[in-house]
C-alpha cells in the first residue's frame, strides 16, 4: 500500500495524509483518526513518505518524460539538465510512458527520493485524473510543466506552452501565400488525442477556412507511417493536393525522402511544412520548413517561475508563448 491506496482507502486527497503522515496540525481530528487507522491496519510504515515530506534540501529536481526517443521530450529534457545543473541541481530522469500507473508510480519514486521540485514534460500528463493528483503532490512538492495547458488553476503548478492555434496560422497564411491551392493535414494515428493534436488540427481547419474560404477539411492519418507513404503519396496525386502541414517533423522527412525518390518535385509539385524543427529536418536535400516550439525559450520560463515558487514568490503560472515558423526550402 502507498500514499495513493490510503487516500483511497480513506476518501481524503494525498495532500491530507501527507499532513497526516508529517503529523501536521492542519487536518480534522475525524480525517486524522480515519487515515491512521487506515494506515495502523495495513501495516504500512509511513517513514519514507515523511522524510520527503520534511524541509527538503536534496538539491534534486525529479524530470517526467512519457517517451524519451520523442524529439520534444529528449530535447526539453537536456535542455532543462543543463539549466537546472548551472542553477545548482541534480536531476533525476524518469520516463513514465503514458499509462497512469507508470505515471503515478514514477511520482511516487521522486517524492520517496526527497526531490525539491518536479518537472514533467509533454500533453500526456494534463490527462484529469493524473493532473488532480499532481495538484495534491504539488501542495508539498512545486511543479513546471511543459507543452501542458493548465486542466485546473493552481498556484504552486507552473504550465508553459506555446499557441498552436497560431503556429498552424502561420504556416496556412504562409501556403496562401505562396499561392498554394488546395492543403492536406497528415497526422499520426497513436489511437488517442492529446491537447497538443487537437490544438494542432483546430488551428490548421481555422487557419484554412480563413485563407480558403471554400477549401474542404481533409486530414490523413498515418497508421504506419513508413509502410503507408506511398499510399499518401497516391491519395495526394489523386485528390490534387500541392500542399501539407505534418503534425510531426518525423512524418514530414520520411515522406519527403519517398516523394522526391518518386520522381516528384519540391516544392513545385507540393510544398510542405512540418513541426518541432528537429535536426533531421536540416539533412534532407531540401531542408524542410518547419514551426519550432522554442523548446529553450519554454524551459527558461519554466525555471524561472518554478524557482520563484520555491523561494515563497508568486510567479506566472500560466505562461503561452509564440511558436516560431522557420522557413526553408520546401515552400
Amino acid at each position: 500500500m502507498d500514499i495513493y491506496d490510503i487516500a483511497k482507502a480513506t476518501g481524503y486527497s494525498t495532500a491530507t495524509v501527507s499532513r497526516v503522515i508529517n503529523k501536521q496540525k492542519n487536518v480534522s481530528k475525524k480525517a486524522r483518526d480515519k487515515i491512521e487507522k487506515v494506515i495502523k491496519e495495513s501495516g504500512y510504515t509511513p517513514n519514507r513518505i515523511a522524510r520527503s515530506l520534511a524541509k527538503r534540501s536534496s538539491q534534486l529536481v525529479g524530470i517526467m518524460v512519457p517517451d524519451i526517443r520523442k524529439y520534444f521530450e529528449s530535447q526539453s529534457a537536456y535542455e532543462l539538465e543543463k539549466r537546472l545543473e548551472a542553477s545548482g541541481y541534480s536531476t533525476l530522469l524518469c520516463v513514465t510512458t503514458d499509462e497512469l500507473k507508470k505515471k503515478r508510480a514514477y511520482l511516487d519514486l521522486l517524492i520517496e527520493n526527497q526531490v525539491e521540485a518536479i518537472i514533467g514534460v509533454g500533453s500526456t500528463y494534463e490527462q484529469e485524473e493524473f493532473y488532480d493528483t499532481l495538484i495534491e503532490v504539488s501542495e508539498n512538492i512545486p511543479m513546471a510543466m511543459l507543452n501542458v495547458s493548465p486542466v485546473r488553476k493552481s498556484s504552486r503548478i507552473v504550465n508553459v506552452y506555446i499557441d498552436e492555434i497560431d503556429a498552424m496560422d502561420q504556416a496556412v497564411s504562409l501556403f496562401a501565400k505562396k499561392g498554394y491551392k488546395k492543403p492536406l493535414y497528415v497526422s499520426l494515428d497513436t489511437g488517442y488525442q492529446t491537447r497538443s493534436y487537437v490544438a494542432k488540427k483546430a488551428g490548421f481547419i481555422e487557419a484554412l477556412y480563413r485563407y480558403y474560404p471554400k477549401a474542404d477539411f481533409v486530414e490523413y492519418k498515418l497508421k504506419d507511417y513508413r509502410a503507408d507513404m506511398g499510399l499518401l503519396i497516391d491519395f495526394v496525386r489523386k485528390r490534387g493536393f500541392d500542399a501539407i502541414q505534418f503534425e510531426l517533423d518525423s512524418l514530414a522527412v520520411i515522406f519527403y525522402k519517398a516523394f522526391v525518390n518518386r520522381g516528384f518535385k519540391v516544392p513545385e509539385d507540393l510544398a510542405i511544412i512540418g513541426f518541432d524543427n528537429i535536426d533531421a529536418t536540416e539533412f534532407t536535400n531540401q531542408r524542410i520548413t518547419t514551426i519550432d516550439q522554442r523548446i529553450e525559450r519554454q524551459v527558461e520560463l519554466a525555471c524561472e517561475s518554478l524557482f520563484k515558487i520555491m523561494d515563497n514568490q508568486t510567479p506566472r503560472t500560466d505562461i503561452m508563448i509564440k511558436a516560431e515558423l522557420v522557413e526553408k526550402e520546401t515552400i
